[in-house]
């Protein structure tokens, strides 16, 4: 496996390297990239399900950049445990084989959805019934196409929105910091490596959100992943 190079001006409070970037964006190449969303762990519960299809998915994409929710210090360590099950057992593996080069981009360290103290019995029984809905569906939503679909996307952005109201004000900040910090790191990638095909792989919950965001910069050419 193939790692990029980074220009380090020592480290942010997160533990991520500091990247000064001094060139003009609209200066920068146009970069293609791709956002798929995979399935995440739930409260330490590893999710079940075939990752076959994805393994197929990415060998046929061949990005040249990975750009994977991981956290920086983890992926120092070798410690893979808090990146999503998608990420540690089939992405990470399959590119230690071929020439796909993995970029950690964070993701959130802490549990967000952790239930504050206030009526704390039964707001963890409404997360814990969200929970059972999103297992049921892990019999059917066996597969990225379907994993990325509208339907699919629609339903867990309102599980996940329905989660954090009931986690409250901090498990909001902390879910928007991942999401923050992540979009910074992909920049970061994209002005360090211009011109790359990039295939960014996030917690399905922060898929359409980082879709937002990158389709309104100028120097990304936001495409589906199938025409990476």
């Amino acid at each position: 496996m193939k790692f990029s190079s980074l220009t380090l001006f020592g480290r942010s409070r997160s533990g991520y390297p500091e990247i000064v970037i001094t060139a003009d964006a609209n200066n920068q190449p146009t970069n293609r990239v791709a956002v798929l969303g995979v399935l995440a762990d739930l409260h330490g519960e590893a999710v079940q399900y075939d990752l076959k299809p994805l393994r197929r998915l990415i060998l046929a994409i061949q990005p040249d950049l990975i750009c994977a929710e991981i956290q920086w210090v983890d992926w120092l360590s070798g410690n893979l445990a808090a990146a999503p099950r998608a990420i540690r057992e089939a992405i990470v593996p399959l590119c230690r084989h071929t020439n796909m080069v993995i970029i950690p981009v964070g993701g959130s360290a802490l549990k967000e959805f952790g239930v504050p103290p206030a009526d704390r019995f039964l707001k963890t029984q409404v997360i814990r019934a969200l929970n059972g809905m999103q297992r049921i569906s892990w019999a059917v939503i066996n597969h990225p196409a379907a994993i990325n679909s509208a339907a699919y996307s629609f339903c867990c952005n309102l599980t996940c929105a329905a989660e954090l109201n009931l986690g409250g004000q901090t498990a909001k900040k902390v879910w928007q910091e991942a999401n923050d910090t992540i979009f910074k790191n992909i920049l970061e990638t994209l002005t360090r490596d211009p011109g790359r095909r990039v295939l960014v792989t996030v917690d399905c919950r922060r898929r359409q959100w980082l879709m937002k965001q990158l389709a309104q910069t100028p120097q990304v050419d936001l495409v589906h992943y199938n025409e990476l």
